[in-house]
């Protein structure tokens, strides 16, 4: 299986700030998958289609391909499910989203600085 995140572009996307828009980015992008985790956890189906779209962009931006084929996979079917059947599609995404926050989180450790 490929990794959860595609190293060079998150390495592409810090490469364009100094220390401490890099740092700014890690921390804003580790809370908005955290965020949007939260909303899979607790959301209705509503809330929970929404973070789905919003997912999937962001996943997209910062290489995370798979995430982002999952979300859109989510998106399109969260808000005609029933509480069970969301929590099943939801589960994989929201272990994705974890494995892809252990990735940002090497790749913010591994940043070289200047």
């Amino acid at each position: 299986m490929p990794p959860a995140l595609d190293r060079a572009v998150l390495e592409a996307l810090f490469a364009m700030g100094d220390e401490t828009l890099r740092a700014a980015l890690g921390a804003q992008l580790e809370a908005d998958f955290a965020r949007l985790r939260a909303v899979l956890e607790d959301g209705t189906p509503y809330e929970v289609g929404r973070a789905a779209h919003e997912l999937k962009g962001l996943a997209a931006t910062v290489g995370a391909a798979r995430l982002a084929d999952m979300a859109r996979s989510v998106d399109a079917v969260a808000q005609g499910l029933s509480t069970v059947a969301l929590a099943a599609v939801t589960a994989p995404l929201k272990a994705e989203i974890s494995a892809v926050l252990i990735s940002l989180a090497e790749v913010v450790a591994d940043t070289p600085r200047p």
